[in-house]
């Protein structure tokens, strides 16, 4: 009697730890893929391939191409506009005979245009709820930039709405008031970074800057 009780515990034992092994294995997988979709979200976007911009004449208005340490900013015609080189998590702007035209620091939801000796700011480019806003050195706003749908909406200090970035059969268009094509690409690129090719009191060298630093990485690479 004894031995087929104890035979019976013997047996309660291992169906109980049979149990609790089994339930590890699967409380690991279901917690894997939330980990995974996190980390997935949490990625970049990154400048991979050379950005191309038309304009609504179908010809080349600028590209910029991606380097090892930054990017280059040339015309239609190929020619050097400018240079963007990384400097830690700074990203230092240059013209084509390498003299420093501004600096643009900061980041993730708050970047500075700062002059090329980095002691003055001449624009914040702040997020703003789901959008951004632009303002100069008096903290007067120049442009905000708000989602429309998967595309984007510029609009000037008035408020009036200046360029539209829509999103369509894989290409994206700024287009003026008038729905008019200003500038166009097949190449993926976010419409809040588009969105900063519309700041026209802006040299283009800036604007592509700040495209440039929302559209990559927040780690920039040392150089």
């Amino acid at each position: 009697m004894k031995l087929r009780v104890l035979f019976l515990v013997g047996l309660g034992v291992l169906a109980a730890s049979a149990c609790s092994q089994g339930g590890t294995p699967a409380s690991k997988d279901s917690a894997a893929p939330a980990t995974q979709g996190a980390a997935t979200a949490a990625e970049p976007r990154e400048l991979g391939t050379k950005l191309k911009f038309k304009d609504g004449d179908d010809r080349e208005r600028f590209s910029l191409k991606p380097k090892d340490d930054g990017a280059k900013l040339v015309d239609g015609e190929d020619k050097e506009v400018a240079r963007y080189k990384w400097k830690g998590g700074e990203l230092k702007v240059s013209g084509p005979d390498d003299a420093v035209l501004a600096y643009v620091t900061g980041g993730p939801d708050v970047f500075q245009v700062k002059d090329a000796a980095r002691a003055t700011v001449r624009y914040t480019f702040a997020r703003e709820g789901s959008g951004w806003k632009l303002t100069d050195a008096q903290g007067a706003v120049l442009y905000t930039v708000s989602a429309e749908g998967v595309g984007a909406s510029v609009k000037g200090a008035s408020g009036a709405e200046e360029i539209r970035v829509k999103v369509r059969d894989g290409k994206l268009s700024l287009r003026d008031p008038s729905g008019n094509t200003v500038l166009a690409t097949k190449t993926p690129v976010a419409p809040d970074a588009a969105a900063c090719l519309g700041f026209a009191a802006l040299d283009l060298p800036l604007r592509m800057a700040l495209l440039f630093r929302l559209q990559s990485p927040v780690g920039a690479p040392s150089p």
